[in-house]
């Protein structure tokens, strides 16, 4: 299910997450600039293909290339939450990409939100294993929710995005129903559409309230919003703060807040690529500590994701190990040096 929400004006500019999900797996991984890269899908669709220009920081519990959100150097954040009425172009001649690698196209080559827009509409998303919303925000203060709905893709930004919060529930339905001063919807829903309603109302009341003056304070109130929106199976949460560019997250093993600064990560071609389990107990110092990584590590992150019982489950997956293998090892496939 999972939250998302924006607070911007008076010089801010932070984005909170809650992913809700009963699976605890996550691992942040480094990307590095100049990496020429394909999207992964089935014949005889055409993949996608692009060279990163941006180093960025990926949130990831699938595996590396596979991003449930993500930081770039530019101050582009892009974060996603389920949207199950989700229907994606059936234009054929758009070179294709999965909804998930869709993120990391867009961190890889977009600054700001307008070029978001632009690189999104060149592509067409296929294969989803799970259906999403989308919200993308930069350094600017720009901030928008991308939907695919009806084949369309339609995007809510300015004047069209009263309230940035992302939850459920397609944006127009949820605006409509947060604007009926008698909440007909709560006698309409079902428990899933009712639970993304109550958060979606809830994020629009702390928009309203107010926000504090000062940056310690800001962060506190950003961890009481994403208090006030958490479900019993929210996994960490994530605070993205595009001024600082700084990416804090909490975690059941992390549950003070810590902080990536994107000042401190190489993202150079010729960097060693690097990755931190969010879930393991921090070292005796409590310092976050990154590991290298490699193809064997991806394989544990795919691995331990797709034979989770709970999730194959609630998606009817039937996933062979030799799909795990390849889609480990579709990463090293990617040359540096923006060569093919």
């Amino acid at each position: 299910m999972s939250t998302a929400i924006y607070f911007g004006g008076d010089g801010t500019r932070l984005l909170a997450k809650n992913q809700d999900i009963p699976y605890a797996g996550v691992y942040i991984f480094t990307n590095k600039r100049g990496v020429a890269k394909s999207a992964l899908v089935q014949p005889p669709n055409q993949p996608a293909k692009w060279i990163s220009r941006y180093g960025s920081l990926t949130v990831s519990q699938v595996g590396k290339e596979m991003p449930n959100c993500g930081f770039n150097e530019a101050g582009l954040v892009v974060e996603q939450t389920t949207l199950w009425q989700s229907t994606y172009s059936n234009d054929e001649e758009l070179p294709a990409i999965g909804e998930l690698q869709w993120i990391q196209m867009l961190l890889d080559t977009c600054a700001t939100v307008k070029e978001a827009e632009l690189a999104a509409s060149l592509v067409r998303i296929v294969e989803p294993m799970s259906r999403l919303h989308y919200m993308i925000a930069d350094r600017t203060g720009d901030c928008a929710i991308f939907e695919f709905i009806d084949g369309t893709m339609r995007v809510y930004k300015s004047d069209s995005l009263p309230f940035p919060i992302m939850a459920n529930t397609p944006y127009s339905e949820a605006i409509r129903d947060l604007e009926d001063v008698d909440e007909c919807w709560r006698g309409k829903y079902s428990d899933y559409e009712y639970n993304s309603m109550e958060r979606f109302v809830e994020g629009a009341a702390y928009l309203t309230g107010g926000f504090p003056a000062f940056e310690n304070d800001r962060l506190k109130f950003m961890l009481e919003t994403l208090q006030a929106v958490r479900r019993k199976d929210t996994a960490f949460s994530l605070i993205y703060d595009l001024q600082q560019m700084q990416l804090h997250f909490t975690s059941s093993l992390y549950p003070e807040l810590k902080a990536f600064r994107l000042s401190e990560v190489d993202f150079s071609v010729h960097a060693t690529t690097m990755a931190l389990n969010l879930q393991q107990p921090a070292g005796n110092s409590g310092d976050i500590c990154y590991v290298c990584y490699d193809a064997k590590l991806n394989y544990t992150v795919a691995n331990a994701f797709f034979r989770d019982p709970a999730l194959t489950s609630a998606f009817g997956w039937n996933i062979t190990d030799e799909m795990i293998n390849f889609f480990a090892a579709f990463p090293d496939r990617f040359p540096s040096n923006g060569k093919r």
